[in-house]
């Protein structure tokens, strides 16, 4: 039963990707064309011998910060659509948890991610004339990249389940996201010693840096610390979004979605 559940959602999220391709190869293109002035911005003060390590550091800081809006966005922000075409008590009255149903939105980002990311690194390997894909430690940015997509999706999901009270867009509510990418283009060995750690557990910081390491091969400074806060904040993020949809789902059946009051 639990296997024909994921099934049918999952399914469901694949026909809908492509009942919608042509919006799906919209939000690509213009993904990737975001990122490209953003990484052209970055590198336009850079010396030319260090034109390479430059252009591979922004693509995986971007890879890192797609991954993150991706999987918060795709997901927090399809819940009012779901409540819209009142699916919420549809879902509920028959047993599945419409966060679940809303996690299946994996399939829409991740495939996002692939093609624009794809479209992004084949655009900056014919125009600065590099290799992006030569990384030094796939294990360690393999990791990294689990991290932030843990991380970006308890987040999404979190967004999801305070949607469900309230009517604040969810733009409004994932605005952090847009304060983090500046934060992970600083090299964190440019940071004073003393506000080191604390940079660090800023969210989504410490997997970026060790996705930094993992990439280009960087000096590996304060590795053992960020795998430890990386880890940690994944299980706290985590925590919470179960948390919060728990409550969420608790509300629900009480009160109906967006109701009056607090959970």
């Amino acid at each position: 039963m639990v296997l024909t559940r994921v099934k049918a959602i999952l399914w469901l999220h694949t026909l809908r990707l492509w009942r919608y391709r042509w919006s799906f190869l919209n939000l690509v293109l213009a993904e990737a064309a975001w990122v490209f002035l953003f990484v052209l911005g970055a590198l336009l003060f850079v010396p030319g011998e260090y034109l390479g390590l430059a252009v591979k550091s922004a693509f995986w800081t971007i890879v890192a910060w797609t991954i993150i809006s991706q999987c918060s966005s795709l997901i927090g922000a399809w819940m009012n659509f779901f409540i819209s075409i009142g699916m919420v008590e549809e879902h509920i009255l028959r047993g599945i948890s419409p966060f679940k149903v809303i996690l299946g939105r994996v399939v829409t980002s991740f495939s996002v991610i692939l093609v624009s990311l794809l479209f992004i690194s084949a655009i900056l390997n014919g125009v600065f004339k590099t290799n992006v894909w030569a990384i030094n430690d796939p294990y360690l940015l393999t990791l990294s990249f689990i991290a932030l997509a843990l991380q970006g999706l308890a987040y999404g999901i979190t967004i999801a389940a305070i949607s469900v009270k309230t009517s604040i867009p969810h733009n409004m509510l994932e605005i952090v996201n847009f304060a983090v990418i500046g934060l992970l283009m600083i090299p964190l060995d440019r940071i004073p010693g003393l506000f080191a750690i604390p940079f660090l557990c800023v969210p989504y910081v410490a997997s970026a840096h060790l996705a930094k390491i993992g990439a280009s091969g960087a000096q590996p400074y304060m590795l053992l610390e960020a795998l430890n806060i990386s880890l940690l904040e994944t299980l706290v993020m985590l925590t919470i979004a179960i948390y919060v949809i728990k409550k969420s789902e608790e509300w629900i059946k009480k009160n109906g979605v967006r109701a009056i009051g607090f959970f």
